[in-house]
């Protein structure tokens, strides 16, 4: 089986992420320096360091501030937050006898830590940020 290129990869990745439904989101794929960044986010999440993630990500928001196109980092935290280092299925909180509390997370893989906190960065950014991002992006004329 061929393995795909990490540029197709990206770029499918992005595109069922909806970038493709709107003129701002398009230029992900249109822009060759924007997109040249979100392969670099990739490479950096392949590695799994948390810090090569974020300097990807700070690199991403600047270009964007420049283009005045913040809004797309919600494309940003998407792509790290729909990823492995997410889990595929969170169990109930279990409450211990000792008012301790077992939170249980089931990931599709095996991670490390530095992947979980990538994927629990991302989600908290999703949440603080990128919904609101998102309804700003589809409400563009």
């Amino acid at each position: 089986m061929d393995e795909i290129s990490i540029y197709q990869f990206v770029k499918q990745k992005l595109i069922t992420h909806g970038v493709e439904n709107t003129r701002d989101g398009l230029l992900t794929l249109n822009d060759q320096k924007l997109f040249s960044l979100f392969v670099k986010l990739e490479r950096a999440a392949r590695e799994g360091s948390f810090d090569a993630v974020q300097s990807a990500s700070l690199s991403i928001e600047e270009y964007l501030s420049l283009l005045e196109k913040r809004q797309l980092m919600a494309f940003v935290y998407m792509y790290l937050r729909f990823s492995d280092f997410t889990p595929g299925q969170k169990l109930l909180d279990k409450e211990l006898k000792n008012g301790w509390v077992r939170k249980c997370k089931e990931y599709r893989r095996q991670v490390s830590d530095e992947e979980v906190l990538i994927g629990l960065w991302a989600t908290v950014k999703y949440n603080q940020e990128g919904k609101s991002y998102l309804r700003f992006v589809y409400s563009e004329p």
